[in-house]
């Protein structure tokens, strides 16, 4: 269907008022001469030659893709990286992985995202549903009928089975005369309830129900609205509860780059030493690098309130919000961190409730403290503030900026892969695709199972419209996720991969035009895809 037609006058069709309208403009311009009265209804009609609307289709179209040039042709959109550890909103950077505005998968800050073809944003054509309309003769015929007639058709639907017939056509008419059913005359209000008694009765039952939806702050913005869980839900049959070592090994698996297994070893240990701070923060830092935010922010919350003064997690878990696409909660996390931080914690103003400030108010009071921390020694660098404005920045998206606070913070800490990843991210959501690219190969160098970076990775190969490494990129961090199962066979745990990266995966081999192949990712069948993209 073209546009044309979508906004033409079949849809919303021109109303009765409209349709004289045109008359009488067709007319004026044949009669010469006409009363005064007849120029004000005339100038009446002109001004209102346009039906009603419920919004404003032109402007609707000025924000929809031509989807009407070039046929069969496609054009892939850019899809943006994340900074940090899966962040997924729209204010994210490409470093934290989040959603981004120009790509379908939300980017986050630590993960750049991408935009579907213009092809799968095509819309369908409405279906040819036919709307039959009661004829007034009908309506009075059935408020004219009684009892008796209704009572008849009611036992002639079910005459095929007599004793169900009988059974219901009963309890019809002691329904009728219990006085629950009224089939007397409908102009009859005796019996009916005002409209302001059914408005009051509805607003008394859903009562609960309104309140939630009306109050916005209160539930809409939480973590639970969010799918944040107050419990970390741990895997099933984890054969690691049976090490006592599980945490020292947990490190070691780290070091290797295999961060299922470790993911493994700290929900170990987190379980055998519930009040470790340290078994939580390795827990949650790592689930952060599997592409695992929501169990991160479990993670890291329950760290933070064994031990407060853990100023790595306030950052991590500020990305892992970001990711989330819960921007609030990101710069109160920035705000913990100032606030345990010996060296800046005076920065912070008595007299300011930062939970009482909105969105806006709260991002420039957090920018504004954390540039205060930054010119306090303006001769050295302090790779942590640094790091915390790219993240503030870069939820602005205010991408400049937050690219010249990582590469301030790499000069300082040039063996961070996590710093690595957040500028790959910003710079890819910056439209600087091939910059970008060399930003997580430093991140993967230092740290080759760092799942995360790899997913960022595909992500700029498809906005570069490599599809086909993109898919050997995800693929590559998915067998990853696989390789902790495949060590523990006896492990009762389901599927540990992402599912944003399957969902990545399949879109590429659509616009790889694979589609069977697309069906095997529908499936999950890796070791088949492996065969296919000869990964090995």
């Amino acid at each position: 269907m073209s546009l044309n037609k979508l906004v033409g006058g079949d849809c919303g069709g021109n109303n009765s008022l409209v349709q004289l309208s045109n008359i009488v403009g067709r007319d004026a311009a044949i009669t010469q001469q006409m009363s005064q009265s007849d120029r004000f209804v005339n100038e009446f009609m002109a001004q209102n030659t346009q039906a009603p609307q419920t919004f404003n289709m032109n402007a609707l179209l000025k924000n929809m893709p031509e989807v009407e040039k070039g046929g069969s042709q496609q054009k892939t959109s850019t899809i943006k990286p994340n900074l940090m550890p899966n962040m997924s909103s729209q204010m994210m950077p490409p470093w934290m992985a989040g959603p981004s505005s120009s790509y379908m998968p939300h980017q986050h800050m630590l993960r750049p995202m991408y935009m579907p073809p213009q092809s799968m944003m095509h819309q369908h054509n409405n279906s040819n549903l036919q709307i039959q309309y009661m004829e007034e003769s009908d309506i009075q015929k059935l408020e004219n009928s009684d009892v008796k007639a209704k009572a008849q058709e009611y036992v002639d639907t079910v005459k095929n089975d007599d004793e169900l017939a009988y059974n219901q056509f009963m309890s019809f008419m002691k329904r009728i005369s219990a006085g629950e059913l009224n089939l007397g005359d409908p102009t009859e209000t005796s019996q009916r309830k005002s409209r302001d008694e059914i408005i009051d009765e509805m607003a008394e039952k859903y009562k609960d129900e309104w309140a939630k939806l009306s109050d916005v702050t209160d539930y809409w913005n939480t973590e639970a609205a969010n799918g944040i869980a107050q419990d970390y839900a741990f895997t099933e049959g984890n054969v690691m509860l049976e090490n006592k070592s599980a945490l020292e090994i947990g490190k070691e698996k780290l070091k290797m780059g295999d961060i299922p297994g470790a993911v493994l070893c700290f929900e170990a240990a987190a379980q055998q030493q519930p009040d470790s701070a340290e078994a939580w923060f390795l827990l949650g830092t790592t689930q952060a690098e599997n592409e695992q935010d929501p169990l991160a922010i479990t993670a890291l919350k329950k760290s933070l309130e064994i031990d407060p003064r853990q100023l790595e997690a306030y950052i991590t878990l500020a990305a892992a919000y970001t990711n989330e696409n819960m921007p609030k909660y990101a710069f109160m996390a920035l705000i913990d961190w100032l606030r345990a931080s010996p060296k800046y914690s005076d920065l912070l103003p008595q007299d300011i409730d930062p939970k009482s400030l909105d969105l806006k108010s709260l991002e420039a009071h957090v920018k504004s403290l954390y540039l205060k921390a930054a010119q306090l020694n303006p001769s050295l660098i302090d790779p942590d503030v640094q790091n915390a404005l790219g993240v503030v920045f870069n939820i602005s998206q205010e991408y400049d900026k937050a690219v010249d606070c990582f590469k301030t913070a790499l000069m300082v800490a040039s063996a961070d892969s996590k710093l690595w990843n957040r500028l790959g991210a910003t710079l890819a959501n910056s439209e600087r695709s091939e910059e970008a690219v060399e930003a997580y190969h430093e991140a993967l160098n230092l740290e080759p199972g760092f799942i995360r970076a790899r997913y960022n990775v595909g992500i700029t190969c498809m906005n570069l419209g490599a599809h086909k490494q993109a898919a050997e990129h995800f693929l590559v961090a998915l067998n990853q996720q696989y390789k902790a199962k495949s060590m523990f066979p006896d492990s009762t745990s389901g599927d540990v991969s992402s599912s944003t990266i399957w969902t990545t995966l399949r879109m590429v081999c659509s616009f790889m035009g694979e589609h069977d192949v697309a069906k095997l990712v529908d499936d999950r069948k890796l070791t088949e895809l492996n065969t296919f993209f000869q990964i090995e």
